[in-house]
């Protein structure tokens, strides 16, 4: 016990010195921030301004959660340069704060400071970004970016500074960004010798900090009783309060008479982020008793909400919210309810609604939910217009709950003793949802989906779709080993597709992948000759047939005619389309988030002769019908200049008439997306297309069999085109697969072809790069006639293995030419020129015949060591050269010192040797300042010519070397 208390005596101190200190850095950093001085230079003014706001985000509640180490960038190329970076949010994050700094670091100490380069970075939730630094168009049935999870850009220098992306509500779970020193067309880069320019790394820190907020656990029918509340603080800036019971204002209390049942107004904006307004016809449902009711009263967070989570158990998917005011409040602002999926609920983000507290019946908001995720929801009082916020003194009690709607019960249930049919569907948010095996093979990313088999192993070739209930299917991704492929769903009601589609090459090295590949082949048709076979669908009775293919992470789509897919209240394109039996519908997911999909198949069927007809004719009548929303549409919408003109032709008979069918459906989708009524109006075109649609469509004998695949594999379908090969790439842990083109084809599979050179040019670059050698034929003659018959050898050996190079290099495999492997011919090539070099220097240095061969063998001895250390680095191509010249130097001078006599002649030293340096330092110029990799073939060409005719100037002959006054 003493020593305890001596132990509090000690740390008290500590404990109110720290205090003070925090209470102190607190004071100050309010002070500052009132007392800000202006500045009158701008930049100086926005400097001092950030830099408060780095020390009040420093303030807040953020929490590092991450921190990575140091990552070197590379220039991009192709996706194989990418950096990988992880981020793991955590759960109950409000906001995710993802910093990064790049510098460049310096590989020596005796070089000059580094150059800032371009860095590129792109961030995204659930797997790596799908991305395009050369903005080429992805390849086709690619899935829409638009129905993925955002990638957020950031483009920066490598200067040291900090840069950060802020974003609020995040997806709970793994965040990758890819980064990478910026994009550049190839073309117009510098060749640079090494050692010439600095010699740097670009290295990228990043670290994740969040903001965290306290969520109120609820259960299954559960009830909870709370207050909402806000209020004015004494200055008059409108804020919230972070206690419940915090000087709020009572509650305005209704006589009895007006305590009567009202209209409660739902505004629901749905993920898109638009409102409507929807009249609650189920309001009046009573609140039904509930086993668990918790009074507790729970701090708020800092923007005046309350946050709810709660868990949804396997093959849950919809709930009701039931809500409930003790009191009417009529002057309260509207209260909003988001309810979303692994992450805050914000507005615009999945399921929302805003409700008038006009009334105290119980409120009920349907919603679709996802199985075996943790969900958000959140009340908060919400303003008219979103850019306002709310104001004045609110109060009111609520109480809320939350039912999870279990899934309909089979009519015909296995009974004991009896074997469930494992090809029967289950009914999920009213459609048929067929349950998946999978497959995996060894190789990365390979695996697929196929329905399961039953007791004997027998698994159905094809799926039976009717038009009265739609299909799907549903299956799970894995976080690390499933993202780094290609996820592709295909579907056929051709009979000659059924082969192909199934067809499976199972995992083997193929030479013409490398052996790294293991292929799917989604098959042309062509190539597969199946027997006619005769069915008994409905499409031999002169009717049209659609399907309609809806792919979602998370969410089913529900199909929607003519090329929809219905996500809750949002309206998005659909997946894939196929027609009757004249097309294959595909997607293609490259680098698919990880988490359970979804894939639903809606059948559509109409008369041959009066299908499109009926589809105008129906949207005329709907437009017609309604056309005074027209004038009702939100000022915000781009289609509202266009209402007049609009409603003038649906009020002219002629001009409705005339009307396309694009015509129509434009009109359409402007009074579904911009009606203040923009729920409603969906709901009443269903409604009528539904209708009208029974008396062109015969649904009760409609019904078609389909071929379907559900697969992954490395890159698009395991190949590259007929230009490019596949590889596995690692990165900061994680393997991805990805195309490496050649020939100059580019993209995400090595299709795009706008900069691939023409054969011409390929031989014409070949040609120069090959014959530009010949010009020392005249050197190999000239130092066989002066008798160095060393240097010629060596100059022969330097013409030919340069020729047999660029013949193997430059000729993009369609007029080159390889005698040996290339790497045996890069070496030999820059050897023989080096020994060129320096046998050259020690031919003009005219030194003892007794030390010529010394220095021959001394060269080349360390010049073989020198090339194969490094043959591009800048000290291979000096150390012979300042070797020569020393040696030039000192020979000489030591001639000239002991004969008093000019050496060598003087018309060699005033015509030969100034002539033969001008070519040698014009082919130095060149060779390390002016090639690029479009002039490639002409620069280097002229190199060879240049330092060809040098050596016919510097190698001298015997009677340069006597001596002369």
């Amino acid at each position: 016990m003493v020593q305890r208390l001596l132990h509090r005596l000690n740390c008290s101190p500590l404990v109110v010195f720290v205090l003070l200190l925090i209470d102190l850095r607190l004071s100050y950093v309010d002070s500052s921030f009132q007392v800000l001085p202006e500045s009158d230079d701008g930049k100086s003014a926005e400097f001092n301004i950030q830099e408060l706001i780095d020390v009040m985000k420093v303030l807040e509640d953020e929490e590092i959660v991450v921190r990575l180490p140091s990552n070197s960038l590379l220039k991009y190329t192709s996706y194989k340069d990418v950096s990988i970076l992880h981020f793991d949010v955590p759960p109950d994050t409000r906001t995710a704060y993802f910093t990064f700094k790049a510098f460049e670091d310096s590989k020596s100490a005796f070089q000059r400071k580094c150059k800032p380069k371009d860095v590129t970075l792109h961030l995204k939730a659930g797997s790596f970004p799908v991305i395009s630094p050369e903005n080429i168009t992805f390849p086709k049935n690619f899935f829409s970016s638009d129905q993925r999870f955002k990638v957020y850009d950031l483009q920066f220098l490598s200067n040291e500074k900090q840069q950060r992306i802020t974003i609020q509500g995040p997806h709970i779970g793994s965040w990758f960004a890819v980064a990478f020193i910026s994009w550049s067309d190839p073309n117009n880069d510098r060749i640079e010798q090494q050692g010439i320019a600095a010699n740097c790394d670009t290295l990228l820190f990043a670290e994740m900090s969040v903001s965290r907020f306290r969520p109120i656990i609820i259960n299954n029918a559960e009830e909870h009783q709370d207050n909402l509340t806000s209020h004015v603080l004494p200055d008059g800036n409108t804020t919230v309060s972070k206690g419940v019971n915090a000087t709020s204002r009572p509650l305005r209390s209704l006589p009895p008479k007006q305590k009567q049942k009202q209209s409660v107004e739902i505004l629901s904006d749905g993920s898109s982020g638009k409102s409507g307004r929807i009249q609650n016809s189920t309001g009046s449902e009573s609140r039904s008793n509930s086993t668990g009711i918790s009074n507790n009263t729970t701090p708020l967070t800092a923007n005046n909400e309350i946050v709810y989570r709660f868990y949804i158990p396997e093959e849950i998917g919809d709930a009701i919210a039931r809500i409930s005011f003790e009191q009417v409040c009529a002057d309260c602002p509207a209260v909003g309810f988001h309810v979303r999926a692994n992450g805050y609920p914000l507005g615009g983000l999945g399921h929302g609604s805003i409700i008038r507290p006009n009334q105290t019946d119980e409120i009920s908001i349907p919603f679709g939910v996802q199985p075996n995720t943790w969900h958000y929801a959140a009340l908060s009082f919400v303003a008219d217009d979103e850019s306002q916020i709310v104001s004045g003194n609110h109060s009111i009690s609520y109480a809320l709950k939350i039912d999870f709607l279990a899934p309909e019960e089979q009519d015909d249930e296995p009974t004991n003793g009896s074997i469930t049919n494992p090809w029967k569907p289950t009914k999920f948010r009213q459609m048929n949802f067929y349950s998946l095996l999978r497959q995996t093979y060894r190789e990365f990313f390979m695996f697929d989906y196929d329905l399961r088999p039953d007791a004997n192993g027998t698994v159905p070739e094809v799926l039976n779709l009717t038009a009265q209930t739609h299909s799907g299917f549903a299956f799970d991704l894995g976080e690390v080993s499933d993202i780094g492929g290609t996820l592709t769903f295909a579907l056929s009601m051709k009979e000659a597709h059924r082969t192909s589609l199934k067809m499976i090459a199972l995992p083997t090295q193929s030479p013409d992948l490398g052996g790294i590949l293991a292929e799917r082949l989604i098959g042309d048709p062509k190539e597969v000759v199946v027997p006619p076979v005769k069915t008994t669908d409905s499409r031999s009775n002169n009717q049209s047939m659609q399907i309609i293919i809806c792919m979602q992470l998370g969410e089913p789509g529900v199909p929607t005619w003519p090329d929809k897919c219905r996500y809750g209240l949002r309206l998005k394109p659909a997946s894939a389309i196929v027609n009757h039996t004249e097309s294959m519908g595909l997607v293609h997911v490259p680098f698919p988030e990880s988490g359970r999909w979804y894939v639903t198949m809606g059948l559509f069927c109409h008369g041959a002769e009066t299908a499109r007809v009926a589809i105008v004719e129906i949207v005329k009548e709907f437009i017609s019908k309604h056309r005074q929303v027209l004038g009702e549409l939100r000022p915000s919408c781009g289609c509202a200049t266009k209402a007049p003109r609009y409603s003038e032709c649906l009020a002219t008979p002629a001009c409705l008439a005339k009307m396309n069918e694009s015509e129509a459906l434009e009109i359409k989708e402007c009074m579904m997306d911009c009606a203040v009524e923009s729920t409603q109006m969906t709901q009443r075109f269903e409604e009528h297309r539904r209708a009208a649609m029974e008396q062109h469509v015969a649904l009760d004998n409609c019904n078609t069999s389909v071929v379907f695949t559900v697969s992954s594999s490395p890159c698009v379908v395991g190949r590259c085109g007929r230009f490019g090969r596949c590889y596995h790439y690692m990165s900061g842990g994680f393997v991805f697969s990805t195309c490496v083109c050649s020939k100059g084809y580019r993209g995400w599979d090595c299709t795009e072809d706008s900069q691939v050179p023409t054969n011409m040019s390929i031989l014409v670059a070949t040609l120069l790069l090959t014959l530009s050698n010949l010009l020392f034929f005249p050197s190999i003659y000239m130092a066989i006639k002066r008798r160095y018959f060393t240097e010629g050898v060596i100059y022969f050996f330097a013409m030919f293995f340069s020729i047999f190079y660029h013949a193997c290099d430059a000729g993009e495999d369609d007029y080159s030419f390889c005698l040996v492997k290339i790497g045996v011919l890069q070496f030999c090539d820059f050897y023989c020129g080096l020994l060129s070099i320096w046998v050259t220097l020690v031919a003009m240095a005219h030194v003892r015949s007794e030390l010529v061969s010394l220095l021959h063998m001394f060269g080349a001895i360390l010049l073989a060591f020198g090339t194969e250390l490094n043959k591009q680095s800048l000290w291979v191509f000096l150390a012979p050269a300042l070797t020569g010249i020393c040696l030039i130097s000192t020979s000489w001078g030591l001639r000239c010192a002991k004969s008093r006599k000019l050496f060598p002649s003087r018309r060699y030293l005033s015509v030969w040797l100034p002539f033969g340096l001008t070519l040698v330092i014009a082919g130095l110029v060149c060779y390390a300042f002016l090639q690029t990799k479009q002039n490639y073939h002409i620069v280097h060409s002229i190199w060879h010519m240049v330092m060809a005719l040098s050596i016919l100037c510097l190698l001298p002959s015997r009677k340069s070397f006597l001596p002369k006054c």
